[in-house]
């Protein structure tokens, strides 16, 4: 699939390209130079497409890998550095001076040419290294992203559990820990086998299994890696334990409150990925051994942390045997219907190959996703799968998935090896670090950062980045550890993750991560290569030397988030090829004034910065920026000049104030695709529509204040009416897909919203209306053709559902909510009805009104609808999983055929639930009048807790049914995760 300097090596020559053409080049006589430059990296894009391979294999062709990754590094900044000076000067800044002498002014590197120079030999003799190229050799194929539906969810699998071989396994360990539990013995078992086998797996196998949440009271999963810290892990086993911790910073403080939560309750405890035992010894065992009875499973790859922990049972994980190895290996290759039998053949060998190592069969799964063809596949089987150099446990199909990756997918997976383990990798924000790093390059008609979200899915369909179940639009991921160390090992001579055991430094060091563990922060001012500084709630980093940045000038993405920085010295503003800082959750109450001369930033963001009151004025000057994140901050005045940004993707924040920012400023932002407007209630009205022609719009959030007591600001009469012709001048345009509005004060939605939304939005798909306290009723969202998730939450003067909120439907005949998957109604404290009848009594004599209405609706979440007296009945034909919580006038639920997952907690009145025939989990909690079951014919668990009447309603369940029942009365937890039910 070609090097990644095949995308370097296109990326430079279009540059140059632009260069040569370029006055200040002419000016400075370097065209010629550029252009020696330009005709030497024609000649790399003939680079051999197997030389990353044969480097590892090679110590003299490794050396000449590594010089030739130095030179295209140190090309990279020069370009740079050249194009960005050569913008920095318009024509009005030099009117009275000759180009020459300005360029000098400005231009803090006068060795320019002489780099230029020193690069343009270094690639000579690189070039003289013939056995390198390959000089008949096409050009690499460029690769296209595939543009996917994000919109549309899909069920997830249950932990990918394949084969009997793992059942079986998490079945007798189960059975252990129980036995253990009964005998009141507290004990601790292990999971041991080599990277990628399969361990993880196993243990959340057991972890989720019913009976081990029915048995135990507290359940912790903690992850432990190499750079763990001994704070974080105190907090996260608070935090699943049932307790806060937030304001808590030191062991003497987490400690007891540990002890407390857990003390005289049964505890199961995961240890996942320890790879020594001190964390058991030195941290955890004194407050866990204190527990009633404990019991902590463990996975490691090394025996001998068992055996220091006195692991009474260790159970050896083994290779996967080839028929399950197979049916994993077509599992994720392929979509559930398509045709696999000619493929079989080819993939039993593939297996094989494998060695049984799960997480090598679903990385070459990535691979073979992409090939449709049994030949393909056979070129897969065939090719080179052994590279001499690479550790053991990273060479065969690790190394083989990465190697089948296109140069720019490359890139972006090495850049993910450089984050923590276990880090929550979000699609959102590692596009904007990606497109920062310049991995990105522009196709279709998709601007930059909607082509990075396409490789993140791209990673993500090919299994090098593992979706976390909860999110459903696989937008949160993780990397395998294993996967993050191939990263690390190829990146080893540039890139370093820092974590408290690695204090090495490289010479040339590119990009250098900083966990949370690190203690002492080391001394930056000597890698002057560095263009990638990230630090991730690092609480010891705390401030930097006032010169930092002048020593530091390469750096291109500098991440400080929930780090304990107070102040941001004025050298930051010598970083003109920064593109993008996060500065979130900072302590920083001032930005310098030199953040005007980021002349190249593209991401700014001071979300969650509480002690920030003010914008630098400088800040206007940024003409690049594309996004822009203001969200809680002490910000009380946003300058004018938002509309100077031309290429803003992305605002989140922004407010009217004074003299300052305005609405209309809005119409100046062709691109923009992203906007959170706060703090309506300030705006003016004006005459036009600001947002017609933001033509890309996909997000709009339109948020009035809201009190930190989740109260809505009372407003005047005159107020009211002055915000609703705020929000009568903010129609989207018809590309919105996400709408979020919150607090709104008036009685009546705007008309855009509340007539014929699917008029203005015909490409909705979400619709969150959050605190709309005065708002009478809901907008028709019926109409709407692809709307697929509704929430609605705080409308507190909304008493009726009805006929409103259907609309007319789509088509003819009429089809209700067409697309809707999703129902969100929380927080609705004067709701007392709910009808889904559209008052056709042809309809309802001709049986077409269960089809036509919310056909695709598979989940209800009804949530503090105190006064809700009923559920519309005999329509909901194909809901499947229902939560009712706080709903205490409701006394039945009935007729829901399609129904199999039902959670129910705090209904005081509810008695009654009868005839769902296809119920299979029920989940009750704080129901204390529930004692009627009727034709319930497919419930298999039913899970009760603190319910008076559990027995009476057991016995009106047929004797005959073969059912699960758990009770439990004294408030402790026996739900299973519901992640199991996705």
């Amino acid at each position: 699939m070609g090097t990644i300097l095949d995308a370097l090596t296109l990326k430079f020559l279009t540059k140059l390209g632009q260069l040569i053409e370029n006055e200040v080049v002419m000016i400075l006589s370097i065209e010629k130079d550029i252009k020696r430059l330009k005709k030497n990296l024609e000649h790399f894009s003939a680079v051999r497409e197997d030389a990353e391979s044969l480097a590892m294999e090679d110590r003299r062709i490794e050396a000449w890998w590594k010089n030739m990754s130095d030179v295209m590094f140190d090309v990279d900044v020069i370009i740079d550095l050249v194009m960005v000076h050569s913008q920095k000067l318009p024509r009005s800044v030099c009117c009275n001076q000759s180009m020459v002498s300005c360029f000098g002014k400005l231009l803090f590197d006068p060795q320019v040419a002489r780099r230029i120079k020193d690069i343009n030999d270094k690639l000579d003799e690189i070039k003289m290294n013939t056995e390198m190229f390959n000089l008949g050799r096409t050009s690499c194929q460029q690769f296209q992203v595939t543009i996917v539906d994000r919109n549309k969810t899909s069920p997830l699998d249950e932990l990918e559990v394949v084969g009997k071989q793992i059942k079986q396994s998490a079945d007798d360990m189960v059975q252990i820990i129980v036995s253990s539990f009964h005998e009141n013995r507290s004990s601790v078992l292990g999971i041991q086998g080599m990277g990628g086998i399969g361990k993880t797996t196993l243990a959340q196998k057991i972890y989720n299994e019913q009976v081990i949440r029915e048995e135990f009271q507290v359940h912790i999963w903690l992850c432990i890696s190499q750079s763990y810290t001994e704070i974080g892990l105190l907090k996260q086993a608070i935090r699943m334990a049932g307790e806060k911790c937030d304001q808590l910073e030191t062991k003497t403080e987490l400690l007891p409150l540990l002890l407390d939560t857990i003390k005289g309750k049964s505890v199961f405890l995961v240890l996942d990925d320890v790879w020594k035992s001190d964390v058991w010894i030195d941290l955890l065992r004194s407050p866990f051994m204190r527990a009633s009875n404990c019991h902590v499973l463990v996975t490691t790859r090394n025996h001998d942390v068992l055996a220091e922990m006195h692991a009474t049972y260790t159970h050896q994980v083994n290779t996967m045997n080839y028929d399950d190895g197979l049916e994993l290996l077509m599992k994720k290759s392929f979509h559930p219907y398509e045709q696999i039998s000619e493929f079989k053949n080819v993939g039993y060998e593939i297996v094989k190959k494998c060695d049984g190592l799960p997480l090598a069969i679903k990385v070459v799964a990535g691979v073979l996703s992409t090939k449709r063809t049994t030949p393909e596949w056979k070129s897969i089987r065939d090719s080179k799968w052994s590279i001499h150099g690479l550790p053991e446990e990273l060479a065969g199909s690790l190394y083989l998935s990465y190697s089948n990756l296109p140069p720019e997918l490359k890139q972006c997976f090495l850049w993910c090896a450089l984050l923590p383990p276990n880090f929550e990798i979000r699609r959102d924000a590692v596009s904007y670090w990606w497109v920062a790093e310049g991995f990105v390059r522009k196709e279709h008609e998709l601007s930059m950062h909607e082509v990075a979200e396409e490789y993140y899915l791209e990673l993500v369909r090919r299994n090098l980045l593992q979706p976390i179940p909860v999110f459903v639009d696989k937008g949160v991921s993780t990397m395998h550890d294993l996967l993050r160390s191939l990263g690390q090992f190829l990146t080893k001579d540039h890139s370093l993750f820092m974590n408290g055991q690695s204090n090495g430094a490289l010479s040339n060091m590119r990009r250098l991560g900083i966990s949370d563990a690190v203690e002492e922060i080391p001394s930056l001012e000597e890698h002057k290569c560095l263009r990638s500084l990230l630090l991730f709630n690092n609480k010891n980093f705390k401030s930097v030397d006032k010169d930092i940045f002048r020593k530091l000038q390469h750096i291109r993405v500098l991440v400080l988030s929930r780090t304990s920085i107070q102040n941001i010295p004025e050298s930051l503003g010598r970083l003109v090829l920064l593109r993008l800082l996060d500065l979130s959750y900072t302590e920083i109450n001032k930005l310098p004034d030199s953040t005007g001369s980021l002349i190249s930033l593209e991401y700014l963001s001071l979300l969650g910065c509480r002690q920030l009151d003010s914008l630098p004025a400088g800040l206007m000057r940024l003409s690049k920026l594309s996004f822009l994140w203001l969200e809680h901050t002490a910000i009380d005045h946003v300058p004018k000049g938002i509309a100077k940004f031309q290429q803003l993707y992305g605002l989140k924040g922004v407010f009217e104030s004074g003299t300052g920012f305005k609405l209309d400023e809005l119409r100046c932002l062709p691109n923009i695709q992203r906007l959170w407007i706060e703090k309506l209630e300030k705006a003016a009205p004006g005459g036009d529509l600001v947002l017609k022609d933001s033509h890309n719009l996909r997000e709009l959030g339109l948020c009035c204040t809201v009190a930190s007591t989740q109260e809505i600001i009372r407003y005047q009469i005159d107020e009211v009416e002055r915000i609703q012709q705020v929000y009568d001048m903010l129609i989207p345009s018809p590309s919105l897909e996400y709408i979020f509005v919150v607090a709104f004060p008036g009685t009546m939605f705007p008309g855009w919203l509340g007539s014929k939304p699917e008029l203005t939005m015909p490409n909705l798909r979400h619709m969150h209306l959050n605190v709309c306290i005065s708002c009478l009723e809901l907008p028709p969202a019926g109409q709407m053709p692809h709307l697929q998730v509704f929430q609605i939450e705080g409308a507190d003067a909304v008493e009726s559902i009805g006929t409103e909120f259907l609309g007319r439907g789509v088509g003819s005949p009429a089809v209700f909510f067409p697309e809707l998957e999703l129902l969100h109604i929380t927080r609705m404290c004067s709701l007392q009805s709910w009808s889904l009848d559209p008052g056709n009594p042809c309809d309802i004599m001709e049986g077409n009104l269960p089809q036509s209405l919310m056909p695709k609706l598979k989940r209800l979440l009804l949530v503090d609808c105190p006064k809700l007296g009923a559920l519309p009945s005999d329509l909901l034909i194909n809901l499947t999983r229902i939560h009712i919580e706080d709903a205490h006038e409701l006394k039945e639920v009935v007729d829901l055929p399609a129904v199999v997952w039902l959670k129910l907690k705090n209904n005081s009145s509810l008695r009654r639930i009868s005839s769902l025939g296809r119920l299979q989990d029920l989940l009750a909690q704080d129901c204390p009048t529930l004692d009627q079951a009727n034709n319930l014919w497919s419930l298999r668990r039913v899970y009760m807790i603190d319910c008076m009447h559990a027995q009476e309603f057991r016995n009106c369940l047929a004797e005959e049914q073969v059912i699960l029942f758990h009770v439990a009365t004294d408030g402790r937890n026996i739900f299973p995760d519901e992640t199991l039910y996705n």
